[in-house]
C-alpha cells in the first residue's frame, strides 16, 4: 500500500504532463475508484495504481499535451502575479492614490511580459 498517501511515478514512455493529464481523467479516476480502500482517506495500492491501462500516445499528441500543460502553468503564474499586483494595487490606492496605484500596476505588468 502507499502508506505514505502518495506514490512517486517515474514515467516511462510517456511524458510527464501527459501522464499527469491522463491520470486526472475523469474516466480514470472512476478506475482508481474501484480499487480504492477506506472511506475517510480513500488509497489505492501501488500494485493496482500500476496496473492502470495506459495508453500508447503518439509522441505529436504527447507534445500537443505538453505545449498546453505548461502554457497553463504559465498562465496560472501570470495569473497569481496579477492577483497579486492587484491586490497590492487596491491598498496603494487606499494608502496613497489612483495614481500611485496605476503606476504600481503598470510596473507589475509592462507591456512586454503580456504575452
Amino acid at each position: 500500500m502507499c502508506s505514505s498517501g502518495f506514490v512517486v511515478l517515474q514515467p516511462q514512455g510517456i511524458s510527464g504532463e501527459v501522464l499527469l493529464t491522463f491520470l486526472r481523467l475523469p474516466l480514470v479516476c472512476e478506475l482508481m475508484d474501484l480499487h480504492t480502500s477506506a472511506t475517510m482517506y480513500p488509497a489505492i495500492s501501488e500494485s493496482d495504481l500500476l496496473a492502470l491501462p495506459i495508453p500508447a500516445i503518439a509522441p505529436s499528441v504527447q507534445a500537443q499535451v505538453q505545449d498546453a500543460v505548461r502554457q497553463s502553468a504559465h498562465a496560472r503564474q501570470r495569473a497569481t502575479r496579477l492577483l497579486d499586483a492587484a491586490k497590492r494595487a487596491v491598498e496603494i490606492a487606499i494608502e496613497d492614490s489612483e495614481a500611485a496605484a496605476l503606476a504600481h500596476l503598470a510596473a507589475a505588468n509592462p507591456p512586454d511580459a503580456a504575452a
